[in-house]
């Protein structure tokens, strides 16, 4: 066999893992495949191509993967049981910014569903991963970024109390403060999933100095944003009459009650 020929067959065989993973990816876009996916064995085939030497065949099986652990808490499950995670976090360090946007929704597609499923994705070392993820150039890495660590906080004061502690809240602020609305309105969420628990996780996100960058958009003219800055204001004023007066002290008035009409 010539050279030619024998590349030939490489050649074959990326196409292949190519079609494959991308057509995995569009059929787990839809709920009716679902289970006959999961009964075909897909977790199994598409955790070695997220170690494919092509980097789109790895994002692909990234998105593969969230797909289904996004649809139903077995699927995430199995990827916990399938040793998934570990290979996710450590490609959020290693990979470029569309593996990152594809690993970060896995994560965020697994910790969704239950604090049990949460916590294994804080015992993979996620946590820290995910906070130098909100410091990246890419403003949609961020995002997905910051979307799993709400997705995260959510569930408990425990794991939220985790979130903190692995320095998330100050990021989450600079997010706020970036351009993109998307970003701002998933950073604004995720505030407000850490500062719902408990009133020290609240003034955590006063501290870091929240409270005057929330207010400042109120006026937005963005109502899913504007919806995620009061769910967050309300989340630290409910807590007490002190963190109240704070949050009123940043002049939310007469602005909030425009809003109002």
């Amino acid at each position: 066999m010539s050279t030619r020929q024998v590349l030939q067959v490489f050649e074959q065989y990326q196409k292949s893992r190519t079609t494959f993973v991308q057509t995995v990816a569009e059929l787990a876009s839809r709920p009716q495949n679902i289970e006959t996916l999961q009964n075909a064995g897909v977790m199994s085939l598409l955790r070695p191509l997220l170690l494919d030497i092509v980097p789109t065949i790895q994002q692909t099986a990234a998105l593969a993967l969230g797909r289904l652990a996004n649809y139903n808490d077995d699927l995430a499950e199995a990827v916990v049981k399938g040793d998934i995670l570990p290979q996710l976090v450590y490609s959020l360090a290693e990979q470029n910014r569309f593996y990152k946007k594809a690993a970060a929704f896995v994560l965020r597609a697994v910790a969704k569903h239950s604090p049990e499923l949460a916590q294994a994705v804080v015992d993979c070392g996620a946590l820290d991963a995910l906070v130098i993820c909100l410091e990246e150039f890419d403003p949609g890495v961020k995002e997905a970024a910051a979307w799993a660590l709400g997705y995260i906080a959510r569930h408990n004061a425990e794991l939220s109390q985790a979130v903190v502690d692995a320095g998330a809240v100050p990021l989450l602020v600079l997010c706020i403060q970036e351009p993109e609305l998307s970003l701002k309105r998933i950073a604004a969420s995720g505030l407000s999933d850490i500062c719902k628990h408990s009133p020290e996780l609240a003034q955590t996100v006063v501290d870091a100095g929240a409270i005057a960058h929330l207010a400042q958009m109120i006026l937005n003219p963005d109502s899913k944003l504007k919806r995620q800055v009061f769910s967050a204001l309300s989340q630290i004023a409910k807590h007490s009459v002190d963190l109240a007066e704070m949050v009123v002290e940043a002049e939310i008035f007469p602005a909030v009650l425009t809003c109002l009409k």
